[in-house]
Parts: C-alpha cells; structure tokens; sequence
C-alpha cells in the first residue's frame, strides 16, 4: 500500500526517485500526456525503506535492475493541481543510483506502457544531455538544479507553486 493521504482538497505523497547517468546523460520520463520531463519512481510502499522503493520502481517502470543508491537530496513540493482542485505535499527522496547493466535497448531513446495499480501509463524515455537540462521543461523545478550538483554530499529544496523559496546544498 502507497504512503499516500488524500483529503477532499488536500494530497500527501511520500515518494522517492531515480537519477540515472551514463555517459553525461541522464534518463527522463514523459509520463501519459504531461509536457514536462521528471524522474522515473513512485510512491514507497508501507513497510519499505525509501531506498527500496526506488529500487522497485525503477524495476518497475525501466526493467533496469539497481543494486542501490546514494540519497541525494530530498525536495518538499507544494502545489496544486488545479484540473482536479486539490493541493499537494510531496515529500521525495532522490537517488542516484549504482545500475548493474543497462540493456542496449534502454541506451535510446523508449516507451513503455506500464500496468500502476489497475492503470496503463504511458511512459516516454529520453535520455537528456546534462549539459543542456536547461533547454528541458523538467519538474519539480528543483530537479534541475540536483541534476547540476550531483557531486554535492546532500540536497534540499523547498518549491512552492514552481518556485524554489528554500535551498540548501552541502
């Protein structure tokens, strides 16, 4: 079961995601019909560390098996959806993370249609040059700026509607 509260007007979500880099690229996902790229995970389940729960979501949604990961950096995100009138609170945890293999077919560009929960999502991969993530649509806001000091020890954000009003790396 998802860590997840939902509410009448009010969504939590504690939820962890992959950083994925291999030859100074970084894999992204559209998800169904967003305009916007962002990181391959999901929600951690009851009982799971967040550590596994990346491990299983990018099993998941990119077949690609992981041996584990390095923490770092969490973004608090607050929003609101407005096509469904609910705010949302999104704890997420982000990893990158040790792959054991890539296969050749997940080097390129792909999509996937994944089964979440009863539901198909239509994942698109790209795999974005870091050198450029700043010509991409990429949310939350704060996942470039992880994606620009990936040598930092450890990340935290707070993003409000889109706008970075807390910043810390160490």
């Amino acid at each position: 079961m998802d860590i997840r509260i939902v509410e009448e007007k009010n969504v939590f979500k504690y939820r962890v995601s992959c950083i994925i880099i291999k030859d100074g690229k970084t894999m992204l996902v559209k998800m169904n019909s967003n305009d916007f790229l962002c990181c391959s995970g999901g929600h951690v389940h009851i009982g799971e560390s967040a550590e596994e729960a990346v491990i299983r979501e990018t099993k998941e949604e990119t077949e690609i098996k992981a041996k584990g990961g390095r923490l770092i950096g969490i973004v608090e995100n607050f929003y609101t959806n407005e096509r469904i009138g609910k705010k949302f609170h999104e704890l997420n945890f982000y990893y990158i993370l040790d792959i054991e293999k890539i296969p050749a077919e997940k080097l390129k560009d792909y999509n996937f249609l994944e089964h979440d929960e009863g539901k198909l999502v239509d994942l698109k991969f790209q795999w974005i040059p870091l050198d450029k993530i700043d010509n991409y649509e990429i949310k939350p806001i704060a996942l470039k700026k992880i994606l620009q000091n990936l040598d930092a020890k450890f990340l935290h954000f707070i993003v409000r509607d889109e706008k970075i009003i807390e910043e810390k790396i160490m």
